[in-house]
C-alpha cells in the first residue's frame, strides 16, 4: 500500500503530506482545486515523463516522494528481489526530484535509478486508471496476463513459456552440433591428414624455444674452444703462461717468511694465487675436452626447427597454437565417430516430440481460454450493467489454436495471447480497450474488469480519476460499494465528485485552493465528522449547503457504513 505521499513546490503545491488508508481513500475538492496534480505527482512517482512547467513558480528545486508498505505482500517483495531491489523492514521509498533546469533524477531506497527502471517498479506498485499514460490494462499482454490468472491458467502459461524457451535453447545448442558435425564430415580426410601429421610431429611445450637456444650455442661451439684453449694456454706454465712467474714469485717470498709478519703474508697470498690459477686452468682444460668429446647435432636440430617452420606456416600459426589445433583436431576426430551422428539424430527425434507436445499444450490452454471465456463475459457484463452500461459488452478475442502453435515454432516469446474487446451498443463493432475514448467510461469499463480480479491482481495500489464520469444515482452507488469491495483486497484511491461514491471512502481528503499575498497555494486537509458532513453536502446541493442537505450527508454517511 501506498502508506505517505510528500510533494514538495510542484505546481500550485508548496507542501503537501498525505497518510492513506490501507482501503479505499476518496479525494474530493471544487473544480480546479488541484485534484489532478495529486494524480499527476502520483504519475510522476512512477516514471511518467517530467515537465518542467510542472516546477512551482519560485522555485529551483520541487520533488514528490511515496513510502510503499509491502509487509504484507510476500509476492511484490520477491519480484522486487528479483528486480535487485531490497526493501528496508518491508518498506520502499520511491522519490522524484524536478529541478528549473529541467532535469529529474529518480530514488528508490535512496539510491539513483534509471527513469526505465523507475517504470518497471511503478508497474508493479500500482496501477492508475483514468490517464492513458499508467493503465496496465490496456497493453494485451497485461490482459492475457489478468485473463490467466482469474482462470486459473496462470501457472500454465509460465510452464508453458519455460518449456518455449528450453526447445529454443536446445534447438540452438542442436543446430550448433549438427552444423559442425556436417562440417566435420565434409572435411574429414583433411582433419585426419592433419591430425597425423602433428601426431607424427610429436610437439613438445617449450621444444622451439629450446632448440633456438641450442642452435645458438652450437653455432658459436667453436669460438667458444679457441677462447677455451688461449685462456688455458695463457695460464699454463709450459706455455710461458701467467702460472711459471707467479710460482716463481712465492717461492721468492717464502725465503723471506722468516724476517718479517709482512714477508709471511705476501709468501702465503702469492701461494693462494698460484693454487687458484692451477685450479682455473684445471678447470679450462675440463670444459675444452667436455666441448670436444660433445657430438655435432646442428644438422639434426636445423631439420627439426625446419619441420616446425613448416608446420607454423600451413596451419598460420604460432608454436602454441599448434599444440592447441593438435587437441581440437584430436576431438574433432573423435567426433567423427558414428555414434555421434545416431546421437544427434536422437536427439533431433526427441525435439520433435518435445515440440509436438507444445503444440498440444498450446491447444489446450487455448481451448481452456475459450472454455472459460464465456463466463468471464458473463461476470463482468453482470458488473458492466451495475455501472451504467446496459447493452455494453466485453469479450475475449483470443489466438486459433493452429495461430499460436505455428507462432511458438519461431517465435520464443509467443505462446499466444489474447485481448479484451469492448461493445458499448449492441450492432457496433467491438473495439481494444485502448480505442475508448472517454476517460470515465474507461475507467468504469476498468472497474468492473478489477472488480472481479482484485485478489488475484498484483498490484497494491489502484488509484482511479474519471470513474463517476457521466453517472449519478444509483449507478454512482454500485460504483462506490464496488470500490469500497475492491478496498478490502488492495489499497484505492478515488478521484470522485459524487458524494454516493465519497461516502464509501475509509479516509476522506479535500482538495482545496487558496489565496493569500496574491499567491495561490493548492492544500490537502484530511476530513472527519462535522468537516466531512460538510464535503458532502457541497458534493450533494453544489454552492447551496442547507440544513436539509446536512442531514442528507449524515443519512449517506450513516447507511453507508452501516452496510
Amino acid at each position: 500500500m501506498l502508506a505517505w505521499l510528500s510533494i514538495q513546490g510542484l505546481a500550485l503545491v508548496d507542501r503537501i503530506e498525505l497518510s492513506f488508508d490501507p482501503s479505499l481513500n476518496v479525494l474530493t475538492g471544487e473544480t480546479g482545486a488541484g485534484k489532478s496534480i495529486i494524480l499527476g505527482s502520483i504519475a510522476l512517482l512512477l516514471g511518467e515523463r517530467a515537465d518542467p512547467d510542472w516546477l512551482r513558480a519560485g522555485e529551483a528545486k520541487g520533488f514528490v516522494e511515496g513510502v510503499f508498505d509491502l509487509k504484507a505482500r510476500d509476492d511484490l517483495l520477491e519480484a522486487l528481489r528479483e528486480s535487485g531491489i531490497e526493501a528496508e523492514e518491508g518498506q520502499v521509498i520511491l522519490r522524484r526530484e524536478l529541478s528549473g533546469d529541467g532535469k529529474s533524477r529518480a530514488l528508490v531506497n535512496g539510491r539513483t535509478v534509471l527513469l526505465s527502471e523507475l517504470r518497471r517498479l511503478g508497474d508493479l506498485l500500482v496501477d492508475l486508471h483514468g490517464q492513458h499514460e499508467h493503465q496496465l490494462l490496456l497493453h494485451p499482454e497485461r490482459q492475457t496476463e489478468f485473463f490467466d490468472a482469474w482462470a486459473g491458467l496462470a501457472d500454465e502459461r509460465s510452464a508453458l513459456a519455460r518449456e518455449r524457451e528450453a526447445i529454443a535453447g536446445e534447438r540452438r545448442a542442436l543446430r550448433e552440433d549438427r552444423a559442425a558435425w556436417e562440417r566435420d564430415r565434409t572435411d574429414e580426410e583433411q582433419v585426419r591428414e592433419d591430425l597425423a601429421e602433428l601426431t607424427a610431429a610429436a610437439l613438445l611445450s617449450g621444444e622451439e624455444e629450446s632448440l633456438k637456444e641450442e642452435r645458438e650455442r652450437l653455432r658459436h661451439r667453436e669460438r667458444m674452444l679457441e677462447s677455451l684453449r688461449a685462456a688455458r694456454q695463457s695460464l699454463a706454465a709450459e706455455e710461458g703462461g701467467a702460472e711459471g712467474p707467479v710460482r716463481r714469485a712465492a717461492r721468492t717470498l717464502r725465503t723471506l717468511a722468516g724476517t718479517s709478519s709482512e714477508a709471511e703474508a705476501l709468501a702465503e697470498q702469492a701461494e693462494r694465487l698460484f693454487d687458484s690459477l692451477r685450479e682455473m686452468a684445471g678447470a679450462l682444460e675440463d670444459a675444452e675436452s667436455k666441448a670436444l668429446e660433445e657430438p655435432l647435432p646442428l644438422e639434426r636440430l636445423e631439420a627439426r626447427l625446419d619441420t616446425i617452420h613448416r608446420l607454423k606456416r600451413k596451419h598460420r600459426s604460432d608454436y602454441d597454437g599448434l599444440l592447441a589445433l593438435r587437441q581440437t583436431l584430436e576431438a574433432r576426430a573423435k567426433a567423427l565417430d558414428p555414434e555421434t551422428g545416431r546421437s544427434l539424430d536422437a536427439r533431433e527425434l526427441a525435439l520433435s516430440a518435445r515440440v509436438q507436445e507444445l503444440g498440444a499444450r498450446i491447444d489446450r490452454l487455448v481451448e481452456a481460454r475459450r472454455s472459460s471465456g464465456d463466463r468471464f463475459e458473463r461476470e463482468v457484463g453482470g458488473k458492466l450493467k451495475k455501472l451504467g452500461f446496459q447493452k455494453a459488452s466485453l469479450s475475449v478475442q483470443g489466438s486459433e489454436p493452429g495461430e499460436g502453435r505455428d507462432r511458438a515454432a519461431v517465435d520464443p516469446h509467443a505462446i499466444p495471447g489474447l485481448e479484451f474487446q469492448f461493445r458499448p451498443n449492441p450492432g457496433e463493432p467491438a473495439r481494444a480497450l485502448k480505442r475508448i475514448a472517454c476517460g470515465g467510461e474507461l475507467s468504469r469499463v476498468m472497474l468492473a474488469v478489477k472488480s472481479l480480479m482484485a485478489e488475484r491482481d498484483r498490484v497494491s495500489v489502484l488509484v482511479f480519476d474519471e470513474v463517476d464520469q457521466g453517472i449519478g444515482g444509483a449507478v454512482g452507488e454500485e460504483v462506490g460499494r464496488m470500490l469500497r469491495a475492491i478496498g478490502q483486497l488492495r489499497q484505492v484511491l478515488c478521484i470522485t465528485h459524487l458524494p454516493l461514491i465519497a461516502a464509501h471512502g475509509a479516509r476522506h481528503f479535500e482538495v482545496v485552493k487558496s489565496t493569500s499575498r496574491g499567491r495561490t497555494t493548492t492544500g490537502v486537509r484530511l476530513l472527519s465528522g462535522k468537516e466531512r458532513e460538510e464535503e458532502i453536502s457541497r458534493l450533494l446541493a453544489g454552492a447551496r449547503v442547507t440544513d436539509t442537505t446536512r442531514r442528507q450527508a449524515r443519512e449517506l454517511l450513516r447507511a453507508v457504513h452501516a452496510a
